[in-house]
């Protein structure tokens, strides 16, 4: 542990703070600022920060202007800090702007960490107004939290994205100041569980799991009693975890029994949970979050919902590092019509470049800072991850279709997975019977011979009744729903599959516990 009170001094350039100090400078970012992100293990002993990191539940912060040392750096990873913005000569002309105020977000933590409602009212109102105020509602900045602070943090956060989605689809003020207080409530009820079972790095037990699944019942619990609080918040609150198809907790509603309010706020808070790190499960790149969104339209998430969120939550913020085609490292500069096409400046030769036109449409962004494989911090992780395996799982894929076979082992090719590839129905029935079957099952409904669900049930009938399937259709509608249903099926994904999408329903249907 750091000791903070050792640091403290004209000599040390006052790094650390209390909070006290620090409420004088609350506005201090509003205008924006030229900073970049760094991931905390990219970053280096010497380098300036450029905004504050604040640990409202320790009463301390690193202060912004300071030099990084090693054991600052140190003390961010070992925190769980995601990363940090630095000051640099490469950071000119980006200029980020905070959504809302240090205050707005410190008193809408504080009011979370205390579950005090009528500070959460306060706090939904003032989100609205910070918003309100920005020339162009894009939220570029990610939250510096730590492990300890991510509960409280994430749900200010998924206000600020909720009242900006609701912004883009025309929602009224007072509309809006129900969507932020949604959005500040809606995780209340995780306080009532344990935090080793919130925090737990390996799997989750069958009872710890369906603990978790209790908190949006808790949160509607502690706003009943509350007359103050809108009937329609109570509902978003209560139903955050419901999917389109029906499948989500607590009451397994579908689409159209769900409100707008209740579909935005699913929405960004699996966004918002996606790009956060936890001890249990590595950080996704923006971009790759809305990969993971984009295959779950229509099936978990509203579509005009994630459309909106594209507009105004970028798939490359402002200050980002990102890897060219080309060989080059560049910072994303601008935003253009394309939301997964930046404007980048190259750290080399600091050329500009609108990724979206004709001439610069061949380059790709091989990665972003933050995204799965391109940091230490990822690999820490899945060596972590790794750890609590007691073997490599075997997943098999069954598609009779030779391109959608490679495009599925790719997607999977860096996960660690034993992958076992056939190409038909048959061949899955015989491998099990001679082999026995594997961790879980890929399979493609729509084949020749012998389809998809009428080889899972086969499977079925040879004692497999738990093992969990995943199938891959290209139909989307009720009737397949219910077949897969019919079947025990843990999952389908809509063809052609998105790799982010189907990495992350895969390890979630080995282990649930990565929705908690």
């Amino acid at each position: 542990m750091l000791d903070v009170t050792s640091d403290i001094g004209i000599g040390a350039g006052v790094l650390f703070c209390c909070k006290e100090e620090w409420l004088h400078n609350f506005d201090s970012y509003r205008k924006g600022e030229n900073m970049r992100f760094l991931l905390s293990e990219s970053l280096e002993v010497g380098m300036i920060l450029a905004r504050d990191i604040v640990s409202p539940g320790n009463s301390f912060m690193l202060k912004k202007g300071v030099t990084l040392t090693e054991e600052y750096i140190g003390y961010l990873i070992e925190k769980g800090y995601l990363g940090a913005y630095i000051n640099d000569e490469n950071s000119k002309d980006i200029d980020v702007e905070d959504p809302i105020s240090q205050q707005t977000l410190l008193e809408g933590v504080k009011a979370v960490e205390n579950t005090d409602i009528d500070g959460l009212m306060v706090s939904a109102h003032q989100i609205v107004a910070d918003i309100s105020k920005m020339e162009k509602v894009s939220i570029d900045i990610l939250d510096l939290r730590s492990f300890d602070d991510y509960t409280y943090h994430h749900s200010v956060n998924v206000a600020v994205y909720a009242v900006a989605v609701g912004m883009y689809l025309g929602m009224s003020e007072e509309e809006l100041v129900r969507m932020s207080l949604a959005g500040v409530c809606h995780d209340l009820g995780k306080q009532k569980i344990p935090l080793e079972i919130i925090n737990k790095p390996g799997k989750l037990t069958d009872e710890e799991f369906a603990e978790i699944k209790n908190h949006p019942k808790y949160s509607y619990d502690i706003l009943y009693g509350n007359p103050e609080i809108p009937p329609d918040v109570r509902q978003a609150v209560i139903c955050h975890h419901e999917n389109e198809n029906g499948s989500g907790y607590p009451f397994g509603k579908e689409g159209h029994e769900l409100t707008m309010m209740t579909k935005i706020l699913h929405a960004v808070d699996v966004y918002d949970a996606l790009i956060s790190r936890r001890p249990y499960k590595i950080p996704y790149a923006p971009v790759e979050a809305f990969e993971y969104l984009l295959g779950g339209i229509d099936i978990l998430f509203n579509r005009q919902v994630v459309e909106a969120m594209q507009k105004v939550i970028p798939a490359y913020p402002l200050g980002m590092e990102v890897y060219l085609s080309t060989g080059e490292r560049a910072l994303v500069v601008g935003h253009s019509s394309d939301p997964f096409r930046p404007v980048v400046r190259t750290i080399a030769d600091r050329k500009y470049m609108d990724l979206s036109l004709g001439l610069y449409k061949n380059i790709l962004i091989l990665s972003g800072d933050g995204a799965r494989n391109q940091s230490k911090a990822v690999e820490k992780l899945n060596e972590e991850r790794q750890a609590v395996k007691d073997r490599v799982l075997d997943i098999m894929v069954v598609d009779d279709s030779p391109l959608s076979l490679q495009q599925t082992s790719t997607a999977l090719g860096d996960d660690g997975y034993h992958l076992i590839v056939l190409q038909s129905g048959l061949a899955a029935i015989n491998y099990i019977k001679t082999k026995g079957a594997p961790d879980l099952i890929i399979m493609d409904i729509e084949m020749p011979t012998l389809n998809g669900l009428s080889t899972v049930s086969s499977i079925r009938s040879m004692g497999y009744g738990n093992l969990p399937i995943i199938f891959l259709t290209s139909k989307n509608d009720r009737e397949t729903v219910m077949k897969c249903r019919a079947v025990n099926a843990k999952d389908y994904i809509i063809k052609p599959v998105r790799p982010a999408y189907l990495r992350a329903r895969v390890a979630i249907a080995l282990d649930a516990s990565l929705e908690r």
